[in-house]
């Protein structure tokens, strides 16, 4: 159980609590500025647990409306997109096009829709449990004196609201469904297109293997045709060489005879002249056979050289052959490439898809709780204490938390500023609820007309300065801390004459008639709000 403060000292702790934020905001402003303490309450927020059958749970909502929340739904893709990326007929550029194109619709913005839930509790479950260890059922509500907040809505609305969150978190866990068993399907969809472009692949490459093989020995025949055609004519201008170095040789031979001869003719007193015939006639055959070598030598050449261009005609056919097997692999391999791409953003789209619906359930069904020792309880009541401050600027309104015997006389941090610098007996029940619960609640006071307002009239209904003990208790209440040293005798009379002076000028001033509050920001006065409770379940109304 935590230990409930002494009603003196709590008392005294809540009104030195107000005093000292209103002396810090005075140190802080303009010179000039007046702010004067105009009511001091202990009020009681309500909350609402809506229970449903199985899960998710229980929804907390603040029936003030303070906290609120967003959730996010972006569309799918058509089912029938989904289906005809499953089609196993499909050619593997098709089937790679497709989960392309499903890749990116997922990537894409389908359109998205929003459900906003006004009063839905979304602070962290630990801190909700919090809340609600520390509040109480209408039962069990104390002082009648304290002010009870209204609903914004009945009961029936938030259950409503209830419905349509669960009807959401439904449409989720379809998707979601859906998403994992398109996934799985999608998974043996690609393994069965891999393994049909595997088996392409394959087959392309023997086809390629069977035609090189077969261009190959068309080359080596086409060759050797051509070897054997040309040896004949090369073999020809050969013996025409040979024929035609037999004649220089012979005709050389010859000269040198007749030369020979012509010279002893003429020694003799010989006619020379049958013997210079005869050189001669050997001079043109032998100039005669040297040009038929030249021409065979040319001729020979030009065999060879069209031999070789054949030959490597036939080799080029062989290579174009090799050339576009090569390339009919590589489109394959290419092809798998992509495809391993493909499909690897096509999961990874799915993926994300899920982790995003996953992401968005859970962001809405972990604020549901688990509260089956309250299944009879709808109402509870958080006490607070609530201050409002009043300057020619305007109306400010501070919230405290509730407060428990401290467990230790370690200073915190938050405990000094809860205090204004001073450290007394009492702590917030709950830290990180204090820290969350009062920005929140005090940003909305400054924001929330309807809010601010309601809550105004309520800490007047409820003003603890009204009553004819206050500075009786208050005092009773500063000496207890004062026995204890949590503050000294300075401090005390100082809060204690603050109070006083502020109760004279009460007295001195025309109170603002019931049912009258002025507005935020202090430019007029609204009607009285009428406080309705009749969509809750029985419980204390607001005195």
């Amino acid at each position: 159980m935590v230990p409930e403060p002494p009603e003196p000292a709590l008392l005294a702790t809540m009104l030195l609590a107000v005093e000292s934020d209103r002396r810090d905001i005075l140190n802080r402003v303009a010179a000039g500025f007046e702010e004067e303490i105009e009511a001091v309450a202990p009020l009681y927020w309500p909350f609402l647990i809506v229970h449903g059958e199985g899960s998710p749970g229980a929804a907390v909502f603040d029936l003030t409306g303070v906290w609120k929340r967003s959730f996010q739904y972006a569309s799918m893709p058509p089912a029938e997109k989904l289906r005809s990326v499953l089609d196993g007929h499909l050619a593997p550029e098709e089937f790679l096009a497709r989960m392309r194109a499903l890749a990116q619709s997922f990537a894409s913005n389908q359109g998205t829709e929003a459900l906003t839930v006004e009063g839905f509790l979304t602070l962290d479950p630990a801190l909700q449990l919090d809340l609600l260890a520390q509040a109480s059922g209408p039962a069990g509500a104390p002082s009648p004196r304290a002010g009870f907040l209204p609903s914004r809505h009945r009961v029936e609305w938030y259950e409503q609201e209830v419905e349509r969150m669960r009807q959401w978190l439904a449409r989720l866990d379809g998707d979601l469904a859906s998403l994992r068993e398109f996934r799985g399907q999608a998974e043996a969809a690609v393994r069965s297109a891999q393994a049909r472009l595997e088996l392409a692949g394959a087959k392309t490459e023997t086809e390629g293997r069977e035609l090189v093989a077969e261009a190959q020995q068309h080359a080596h025949r086409e060759i050797a045709k051509i070897q054997q055609a040309r040896h004949a004519e090369v073999l020809q201008h050969l013996n025409g060489i040979e024929r035609a170095h037999h004649t220089v040789a012979y005709g050389e031979t010859a000269i040198s005879t007749a030369t020979t001869l012509a010279d002893r003719a003429v020694s003799r007193r010989d006619d020379p002249r049958p013997h210079h015939l005869r050189a001669r006639e050997a001079r043109t055959a032998i100039r005669n056979a040297r040009h038929q070598i030249r021409e065979s030598r040319r001729a020979i050449e030009e065999i060879h050289q069209r031999q070789r261009d054949a030959q490597e005609e036939a080799l080029a056919a062989v290579a174009q052959i090799e050339r576009s097997s090569a390339m009919g692999l590589a489109h394959h391999e290419l092809l798998g490439d992509h495809f391993l791409s493909g499909a690897a953003d096509l999961l990874a789209a799915v993926d994300g898809q899920i982790a995003s619906r996953q992401a968005q359930k859970e962001a809405m069904a972990r604020n549901f709780l688990p509260l089956p020792s309250a299944a009879a309880t709808k109402i509870v009541w958080l006490p607070i204490w609530a201050a409002t401050l009043r300057s020619p600027r305007g109306v400010r309104q501070i919230v405290f938390p509730p407060l428990k015997v401290r467990d230790s006389v370690g200073v915190g941090g938050s405990l000094k500023r809860l205090f204004g610098g001073m450290v007394l007996p009492f702590e917030p029940r709950t830290v990180p609820f204090d820290k969350e619960f009062r920005s929140t609640i005090e940003q909305a006071l400054s924001a929330d007309a309807w809010l601010a307002n309601v809550t105004q009239e309520l800490t007047r209904s409820a003003d603890v300065l009204t009553s004819p003990t206050i500075l009786g208790r208050f005092e009773e209440g500063l000496l207890e801390l004062k026995r204890k040293g949590w503050i000294s005798q300075k401090q005390a009379s100082d809060f204690l004459r603050a109070y006083r002076e502020l109760a004279d000028r009460r007295k001195s001033k025309p109170t603002l008639p019931p049912g009258e509050a002025t507005d935020t920001n202090g430019a007029g006065e609204h009607p009285t709000l009428e406080v309705d409770l009749a969509g809750l379940v029985p419980g204390p109304t607001p005195a």
